[in-house]
């Protein structure tokens, strides 16, 4: 067990992968619009599909998240880029129906993380409760309305609202103004050690990673505060 060594007053918490799960959530809303526009005409499979998508999509937001591309870009080339892989006509048309089927879907997903809403219950009464993350304005409330979850929050910080993404310090300056604390009397909690935990560490706030994958650290990071591998861990240190 973790010793408790130190009281916070807030609680900002990541969203996405951290809370919601994003990846279960979207796998099926994107699976139906898959079969919705018929896909399987260009692609062996979903999976076929899903890897090309998935890789390019992750580099995609490594640089949004660094500023150096516009949500309106990433959008239209994660979703264009798999059918001009297996050489589509139209891909920009296609992909822009993609993105706009998948949005009506998305908001609608209720999973949780495992033990999500047992430890946000546990957390509710002990700390004040933020939401900092790099999602969409328009799918996060949303989102959080269909999990039902919106109500464990005191606020919600969105990259978006503010025109700086996590990890730059900016973003986290502004949420603990938002909060009204100091960094000393916040901790951040995240499943993205370069978005999440690096922001965090920049700014001098504490942090939790949920190390959910259970991967091994890269040498000559540093350690954050503290790591899980389930949020139940977070009764143990909070």
């Amino acid at each position: 067990l973790v010793d408790k060594v130190k009281h916070y007053e807030v609680l900002f918490i990541d969203l996405d992968n951290t809370l919601y799960d994003f990846s279960g959530n979207s796998d099926e809303a994107y699976r139906a619009v898959y079969a919705l526009m018929e896909y399987d005409r260009w692609f062996d499979s979903y999976e076929h599909y899903y890897s090309i998508f998935e890789e390019y999509n992750l580099k995609l937001w490594a640089l949004y998240a660094k500023g150096e591309i516009s949500k309106e870009y990433l959008n239209a080339e994660r979703y264009a880029h798999p059918l001009r892989v297996v050489g589509v006509p139209e891909a920009e048309v296609l992909g822009a129906r993609f993105w706009n089927e998948a949005m009506q879907r998305l908001p609608l997903g209720n999973r949780l993380m495992p033990h999500a809403r047992e430890v946000l219950e546990y957390l509710y009464s002990r700390y004040r409760l933020y939401i900092l993350s790099n999602g969409f304005t328009e799918l996060q409330s949303r989102k959080m309305q269909s999990a039902g979850i919106g109500h464990y929050f005191e606020g919600v910080v969105l990259s978006e609202d503010i025109g700086v993404n996590k990890p730059h310090p900016e973003i986290f300056e502004y949420a603990l103004r938002v909060a009204g604390v100091e960094a000393d009397d916040a901790v951040m909690i995240g499943d993205n050690y370069d978005v999440d935990i690096k922001g965090a560490l920049d700014v001098g706030m504490d942090q939790i990673f949920y190390n959910i994958n259970k991967d091994v650290m890269e040498a000559g990071r540093v350690l954050p505060t503290y790591t899980i591998n389930s949020l139940l861990e977070l009764k143990e240190i909070l």
